[in-house]
């Protein structure tokens, strides 16, 4: 069977499509991924099949879009620049789809570009799949935010939300339409599918989502987080990581706090100021960022790439932007999570934690000394523990996604 993931996104968004993409390779299917340029050399590396499907989503990151507009106070400045976003290499986007549908069995993507993936497959007869690293659909068990609303408030939170990013892509998938000689869509992507019983793949774990799985159910099936393997993840680092360097600092004293932004550009202040505040409390560091600190004994700062599989099992806390891979990581090493917060998901997982007793946080712009507390409290480390006990194995998980997603090609070849 040939399987195409198109990708948009960070690193985060790309490394559980490699995980699905490696395994049914391993099953003898062929697969090819799309990703954006700055992400090529890395996919590449797994020995996946890889060309470009955008422009490099590190440079969109770095935008005044996505720094200022994106974030901005005015919702109609917000809500132009998600727009602009979810425009953000259309034109190559659509036209690398076009190609990988024209010959494959089944198109997979990733949270960004849904509803363009499933057009173009669509047009091509074959069956799409989403993975979504996050709760996106409406639901009735999740808060939006970080801030706690009773239930009504937050299920209709959720209807807004998902009617508005319909209504700031609604314009570009009925032309995307047109093109394609697709009647228009009505109504979001998540009801169409509902309707039509395509599904969702959930790549996060039901542990931090109580009530999730069973008011979905099977269509939106919450499998786990998926991991690449030990052997896809160093092929990937290619011997260009900081991993082992940092082990061999950490053996040397005892379990510091890991302090990392991903590919979230924060300003050197702002991690100075967290880094400072832990020396002052007498902890170890590893701080994983660009920026010049002062130096230190016992501070490490590291700017290449880590896995953290292997460095966060061996911390004792960890301060980070809440993106979906790095909260999985801290949160399988069974290790308390400070998540300094600046936009999307990421609150989303600083509450997931909280209510796991695993963790907490609060905005960036808004984060103080205080917010480092848990770090230091047996209680959540306690219960960061425990929730390591309930996650699902990554083997598990990925494996369950390539059954859902062989399941529907099969399922749609056979309607056919």
């Amino acid at each position: 069977m040939k399987i195409a993931f198109a990708v948009h996104g960070s690193r985060g968004d790309i490394q559980p499509a490699i995980a699905a993409g490696a395994e049914l390779s391993r099953r003898g299917h062929e697969v090819r991924l799309a990703v954006p340029e700055d992400l090529v050399d890395m996919t590449a590396a797994s020995g996946l099949p890889t060309q470009v499907l955008a422009p490099s989503t590190a440079e969109l990151l770095a935008s005044p879009l996505v720094k200022e507009r994106l974030k901005s106070k005015n919702p109609r400045v917000r809500l132009r620049a998600l727009g602009e976003v979810a425009e953000h290499g259309r034109a190559t986007s659509e036209r690398v789809m076009a190609e990988l549908a024209d010959s494959s069995d089944l198109l997979v993507t990733a949270p960004l570009a849904q509803d363009r993936g499933e057009a173009i497959a669509q047009s091509r007869g074959i069956p799409f799949v989403p993975l979504h690293y996050c709760p996106l659909r409406p639901n009735g068990s999740l808060d939006v935010r970080y801030r706690h609303y009773p239930r009504p408030v937050s299920r209709a939170m959720w209807l807004l939300a998902d009617r508005t990013y319909w209504l700031t892509v609604r314009g570009a998938d009925r032309r995307l339409r047109d093109k394609l000689g697709l009647p228009a869509a009505k109504g979001p992507l998540g009801s169409r599918l509902r309707a039509r019983g395509v599904p969702e793949i959930q790549a996060y774990d039901p542990a931090l989502f109580p009530g999730l799985a069973a008011e979905w159910g099977a269509q939106r099936p919450l499998v786990g987080f998926l991991l690449p393997d030990t052997a896809t993840r160093g092929a990937m680092a290619a011997g260009n990581d900081a991993t082992t360097s940092a082990l061999n600092w950490i053996a040397d004293g005892e379990p510091p706090v890991y302090v990392g932004f991903g590919s979230m550009k924060i300003g050197g202040e702002q991690i100075g100021s967290i880094v400072t505040t832990l020396l002052a409390r007498g902890l170890r560091v590893i701080a994983h960022t660009e920026h010049e600190l002062p130096q230190h004994d016992r501070l490490l700062r590291i700017g290449t790439p880590v896995d953290h599989e292997v460095l966060l099992p061996q911390c004792r806390g960890a301060v980070h932007h809440g993106g979906a891979g790095t909260t999985a990581a801290a949160a399988r090493a069974g290790i308390p999570s400070v998540i300094a917060w600046l936009s999307a998901d990421q609150p989303m997982w600083a509450a997931a934690l909280r209510r796991a007793g695993a963790g907490a946080g609060n905005r960036l712009n808004r984060f103080g000394p205080d917010d480092l507390e848990p770090l230091t409290d047996p209680a959540v480390a306690a219960g960061a523990a425990r929730l390591a006990e309930r996650l699902t194995p990554p083997a598990e998980a990925v494996d369950r996604a390539c059954e859902l997603l062989l399941g529907a090609a099969d399922h749609s070849a056979a309607a056919r």
